[in-house]
């Protein structure tokens, strides 16, 4: 897969709201973001430095929006 298409974040959900012709509702997702304060699923950050998928903590987010840490 290429770079550009390797998602930085997962969030595990158990289901989609989904519209009457089966399109997924995203303005909540969008307005949600990434802040895990708020956001209540298990959500994970693809960790360059090692390589794979690892819990989203406080300390990670803190980092990201501090621009401390490159997506």
């Amino acid at each position: 897969m290429p770079n550009y298409a390797i998602p930085h974040f997962i969030r595990i959900r158990e289901a989609l709201e989904i519209t009457g012709t089966f399109k997924q509702c995203k303005n909540q997702l969008v307005k949600e973001e990434f802040d895990p304060i708020t956001i209540t699923e298990p959500l994970f950050f693809l960790d360059n430095s090692e390589k794979s998928f690892v819990p989203l903590t406080l300390q990670i987010y803190h980092s990201i929006t501090e621009k401390k840490r490159k997506l």
